[in-house]
Order: C-alpha cells, then structure tokens, then sequence
C-alpha cells in the first residue's frame, strides 16, 4: 500500500456492542459510537452507528458491495476514525463491507452463487441465490432507517476510472435531493440512471422516496491514498450539504475545488467488451475526452499475436471506466463511455 503500517487508519473506538440495529437505535445514547454485528444466513455483516448530538438527517454509507473494490472500505475507516459525534447532526450508519463472502473471496461477485449483487435489486427474488436474497434483505434495512443512501464503488481487479457519481433518478423528489447534495462535490461526470437501470442498489432505494447516489473512484487491483481522499472528502462535502457535519472549509475555498464542481451529467451510456483475449498494450485513461474514430485500447492477442482496436463508436464521450489489468479476455468488459452532446 501507499501507507506504512503506522499511517494505516483505523476504526474509532466504539463505545457500545449490539446485535442489530434495532437494538441500538433503540439504546444507544447520542454523541456514541456503536458496532453492530448483524447476521444473515450465518454471514456476519458488520454495521457501525455513528449517533449525532443533536437531530437530523439518518445518512446510510456503505463500501464493497464488490468485493474487490477497496478504496471505499479504507475511507470508511478514516471517515470513522475523523468523525466527532458531538459535531453529528443526526446519524451515520457505515457498512464498510456490504458484500463480506465476496470480499474474502477476493472476488466482484460472491463464490456462493457468483452473481453480481448490484444487479439483483428490483427484480423478482430469486430463492437459488444468495446474493438474490441478501439483496433484499440489504435494501429493505436501508429504507427501513435510512434518509439518504451513499454507496462507494471503485474500478476493482480489473478498471481504472474516474471520479464520477452515478445518480437514481426514479423518483423526482429524492432525485432532486441527490443532485442538491452533490452540487459542491468535485467530480468528472454526474450519469442520471433512470428505472430501467440494471437491477442496481440506488434505483431500488430511490423509488422508496430515498435520495441515493453511487460514487466511483479508484480501481486498479489495489486501493490508493488518491482515490481514498476522494471518497472521504465526497462524504465529507455531501454531509455538509446535507446539513449533518460541516465541512473543511479549506477544502470547499480551494481553486482545485472550485473548478471541478462542474461535472458533465450523462444520461446515456455506452459499454464496450473485448473481441479477443490477450495482452493489453495501449490504453487512454479514464476521464479523457474522446470523439468517434480515436483508438481506446489495443490488444495484442493470442494465440494470433495480431494487433486489435478498440475504436470509439459514438461522437463524443468521456471515459468513465477503463480495463487496466495486463490480461484481457474475450467477451470481457473493456471500456463505459459516457455519451456527451
């Protein structure tokens, strides 16, 4: 990592131990910290309540709903270890590992079913996967104690990408407050996911009236101290919208800061896949701006030993996401394009 051992942030102490949420929304004095050890079908789910002094808005922050996405659990922890709860204007619940199985695993998915878990909210569950019915358990704790939900992602094993939010916009109110508390953060891009976006976590919230956004930074195979900061300070800017924690005002006075609070916003998309398995030999970055005909990536395959593009399809498009794994494959996910007017 980018951290010797005695930089590596850690956990707050907490002051209290219970078995569920219930529990400890019930008990739990204010200005306290709590860890939660929930269960589901034997998978322990950890939660901690971060309890505010004074009331406010109940804020639901999570981190590896993939499990090789690691950026978000490392700004959970700083997020913990950084927050005071006499300074908390309502709660924080932080989950700094949504998907555990898949995390131990190393892998996206869970091993117990392989099914990509942000892909199972909204539909018909499914009594096979587990991923299927931990979904809905999942979603329905969060609509249950949540007011706003904050999901961290990052580019896992295999993609690099750039900072952007990905926001529900299936119900109006809840969508107009996500694009409010994002309106100070420094992104790339902002894509509106309308409902008939792929079974993902934050439309199955918004339709409940929640406010939901999904942030990207990071990605690589690796978690980095750049990647971390971002997330932190995102949360950070987005509690200070939301009126529950202030802000470092030098952040929010910084030049940097200001000219990135502009994001493109992206209501359309586009995914491309690789036709060959091979080595990756050249590839953009993400966040660049590109225009139809410019190469994205070069593949040098096997067992051919050709060279192959990947040339840009649409007019005009950032790069919201990049494979930068040395190893492609045939069929594998190799570039998301965010389509620009």
């Amino acid at each position: 990592m980018q951290q010797s051992p005695s930089e590596t942030p850690c956990f707050a102490a907490t002051h209290y131990v219970f078995d569920n949420l219930e529990e400890a929304f019930a008990q739990q004095p204010v200005a306290t910290v709590s860890r939660i050890n929930e269960t589901y079908e034997e998978q322990s789910i950890i939660l901690f309540l971060v309890k505010g002094y004074e009331t406010g808005p109940t804020v639901w922050i999570q981190a590896a709903l993939h499990g090789d996405e690691h950026d978000g659990i490392v700004a959970c922890a700083r997020l913990l270890a950084d927050i005071s709860p006499e300074e908390l204007r309502g709660n924080l619940i932080v989950c700094p590992v949504t998907n555990p199985t898949a995390l131990l695993a190393g892998t996206n998915a869970s091993p117990l079913d392989g099914v990509n878990l942000n892909r199972v909210f909204g539909q018909n569950v499914d009594p096979a996967s587990y991923s299927s019915r931990y979904g809905q358990w999942l979603a329905d704790h969060i609509t249950k104690h949540a007011d706003f939900l904050i999901d961290l992602h990052g580019g896992g094993r295999w993609l690099d990408v750039c900072p952007f939010a990905m926001v529900a916009s299936d119900h109006d109110g809840a969508f107009n407050r996500s694009m409010a508390a994002l309106s100070q953060v420094p992104l790339t891009a902002t894509f509106i996911c309308h409902d008939e976006a792929k079974g993902m976590l934050i439309n199955e919230v918004c339709k409940n009236g929640i406010p939901a956004v999904l942030l990207e930074s990071g990605g690589g195979n690796r978690w980095t101290d750049t990647a971390v900061h971002a997330h932190f300070h995102n949360i950070r800017l987005i509690l200070d919208q939301l009126g529950a924690y202030t802000a470092d005002p030098q952040q929010k006075e910084s030049e940097t800061y200001r000219a990135n609070c502009k994001p493109l916003q992206i209501r359309e998309i586009a995914e491309l896949r690789f036709l060959k398995s091979g080595i990756l030999t050249f590839s953009r970055q993400a966040g660049d701006i590109v225009r139809q005909g410019e190469e994205l990536i070069r593949v040098l395959s096997y067992p051919e030993l050709e060279e192959h593009s990947i040339i840009c399809p649409i007019a005009h498009g950032v790069i919201l996401s990049i494979h930068a794994a040395s190893t492609v494959h045939n069929g594998g996910y190799a570039v998301m394009l965010g389509k620009l007017t």
